[in-house]
């Protein structure tokens, strides 16, 4: 009998039968988590673009809005303009020399002198900037927020001063008007160009346009200041601010109020207002 000397192969319980195919399952992992990495830095790049863009915008929106305002008070100095140069004539000729103009004339010179104007910025831009506080986190950047907040009270500051003057004029105005008999002079017109107070009032008109040339400039140079802090420039916030305030042009005519009042009742109104008459009738 012949004897085979074969021993037996040693199974290694740890060393799979088939290699390959733990190495197929380390390339999914392989390839599944280097997918997944990859889509959260994607992710992550996205988010990070799309809160640059959203900062970019908001800052936009601010400064655009300053720059509104500005405009706003030159368009307010060049309608005081003629107010300025009447109230001058004015008070540079005496009563009997004012007088002898037609009193339609003396008349319309001095009430375009006393006008009650007021002046209004948009607060949108600043209530969302500033009582958002998420807005405040993704700006990043708070030498601008605090610049932005000087701007913002500054504006604050313009509005109250020039509408408080404008308060006080109508309400002399309005007490001349109700109460004649405690001013001077034979009527309305004539009251109100020798009362002090409309005296005052003309001769600050000139200082008024001074005041609103200084303060517009002052907001411009505070609203450079926030350009630089947020780097972008001038010439993009000027091109933002002319879309924004670009008028939109509707193929189709505004509503006219003078329209609505003419409107007619309706037949079936009349009916139920008879009915109505009737009601009240039988009490």
């Amino acid at each position: 009998m012949v004897e085979l000397n074969i021993k037996p192969p040693r199974i290694n319980p740890f060393k799979p039968k088939n290699a390959s195919i733990w190495k197929w399952l380390g390339t999914i992992i392989l390839g599944t988590t280097i997918s997944l990495v990859l889509t959260i830095i994607a992710a992550q790049l996205l988010e990070k673009r799309q809160r640059a863009k959203d900062r970019r915008l908001s800052a936009l929106m601010v400064m655009s809005n300053i720059e509104s305002f500005a405009q706003d008070l030159d368009d307010y100095y060049e309608e005081l303009g003629r107010a300025d140069t009447v109230s001058a004539w004015l008070l540079s000729h005496s009563m009997e020399e004012l007088g002898e103009l037609p009193t339609e004339t003396l008349r319309a010179l001095s009430l375009e002198c006393v006008r009650a104007d007021l002046v209004y910025y948009d607060k949108t831009a600043e209530n969302i900037f500033s009582n958002n506080i998420e807005t405040w986190k993704n700006m990043g950047n708070f030498q601008f927020v605090d610049k932005v907040g000087v701007c913002f009270r500054l504006m604050n500051t313009i509005e109250e001063m020039l509408n408080g003057k404008s308060h006080e004029i109508e309400a002399r105005i309005n007490d001349i008007r109700n109460n004649p008999d405690q001013y001077p002079g034979d009527d309305f017109v004539m009251k109100i160009l020798q009362d002090p107070g409309v005296k005052g009032h003309m001769q600050y008109i000139h200082n008024k346009r001074v005041l609103l040339q200084y303060f517009s400039a002052k907001l411009r140079y505070r609203n450079r200041q926030n350009m630089a802090a947020i780097g972008i420039s001038e010439k993009e916030v000027m091109a933002f601010t002319e879309e924004r305030l670009q008028e939109i042009v509707l193929d189709e005519e505004e509503p006219e109020v003078a329209y609505y009042r003419s409107a007619r009742l309706q037949a079936d109104s009349l009916e139920t207002m008879r009915e109505f008459d009737s009601l009240i009738s039988l009490n």
